[in-house]
């Protein structure tokens, strides 16, 4: 019949793939057992293996009892990671008590796939490789990888006990000999920001009207990365609120620098009609040969030429 020797399955993906699997079926319900599965499941194992990796490998020079910003001092993205990453502990919490280990699986899996990896790491990755190193929207951002590294490990530990038990060894700071010897994570109250999640479900639409335009360019070769392009966002109804929003910069050059971060742009301009549709194209100046952004205002200092006055900022 429909069987499958668990032996055969360790020996090809791991006993951890076989745990996930395990996790990954409701057993009030039929149980799919196929090879197609296990390697949908070993797909995932590897994605939530490659984010833990992303997540060490920058915090190689970060030291949490001295490093760590408070959450009211953190820009508005890194605010937002936390609001979710508490959203996801409750989540999970919950599933596990209710021995809904399926359910513990799905929070913990989109978490990973569209909160961190389509979203939140990859705009993160210009401010861990080429902000001020000690300044303080890089260590803001470390101090949510740390957050993410130290409560997800614990979420996953019950399931992926021996990829959370190598990880654990590497997470800086104080800790105790084994991740099972630490509590589980419970939600912080201080990481609550309604009002923010709600300017960050109007960004998405946004950065997804956006990512259109940009793949039409990339179509029509006219760009290679975002970081080539600069867009332009009308003013409509529906965001004039959020495009305001002092939650995102107090000042209108400050909500620029967001949304260029935001949209992984050179470039954005903000049209004052209320009609209309995102404009994207090619941006305007040259390529800083440390970040790749686009800028009219190139150094030519002898010390740092060619690089744009962000990265100046960074390396003095």
């Amino acid at each position: 019949g429909n069987v499958i020797d668990p032996a055969e399955v360790i020996k090809k993906y791991g006993a951890e793939v076989l745990r996930l699997w395990v996790a990954h079926e409701d057993y009030g319900d039929d149980v799919t057992v196929s090879n197609d599965m296990f390697q949908r499941v070993s797909e995932t194992y590897r994605r939530i293996r490659n984010t833990m990796r992303f997540l060490l490998g920058n915090l190689h020079d970060f030291d949490p009892a001295k490093d760590a910003v408070p959450f009211a001092k953190m820009p508005p993205l890194d605010r937002w990671a936390l609001c979710h990453l508490n959203n996801t502990i409750a989540q999970v919490t919950e599933a596990y008590d209710k021995y809904d280990f399926f359910k513990v699986y799905h929070a913990l899996n989109v978490f990973f796939t569209v909160d961190l990896s389509a979203f939140y790491l990859d705009i993160l990755k210009d401010r861990l490789y080429t902000g001020k190193q000690d300044g303080l929207k890089r260590r803001s951002s470390q101090t949510v990888l740390f957050e993410l590294i130290t409560n997800l490990t614990r979420m996953l530990a019950p399931i992926l006990s021996f990829l959370s038990e190598e990880t654990y060894q590497y997470v800086p700071g104080a800790k105790k000999e084994s991740i099972f010897l630490e509590k589980f994570p419970t939600a912080n109250k201080e990481w609550v920001d309604a009002e923010l999640d709600e300017i960050f479900k109007t960004l998405f639409e946004i950065k997804s009207e956006a990512a259109g335009h940009l793949e039409e360019l990339r179509r029509n070769k006219v760009i290679g990365s975002s970081l080539d392009a600069e867009v332009s966002i009308p003013m409509k109804k529906e965001w004039t609120k959020v495009l305001s929003s002092p939650l995102i910069g107090k000042t209108e050059p400050e909500r620029i620098v967001f949304l260029k971060e935001i949209l992984i742009t050179s470039g954005v301009t903000i049209d004052p009609s209320p009609t209309g549709s995102i404009v994207a194209q090619k941006a305007r100046g040259e390529k800083c040969i440390r970040c790749w952004h686009y800028s009219e205002n190139l150094t030519s200092s002898a010390a740092h030429p060619n690089v744009c006055p962000k990265c100046v900022e960074a390396l003095t």
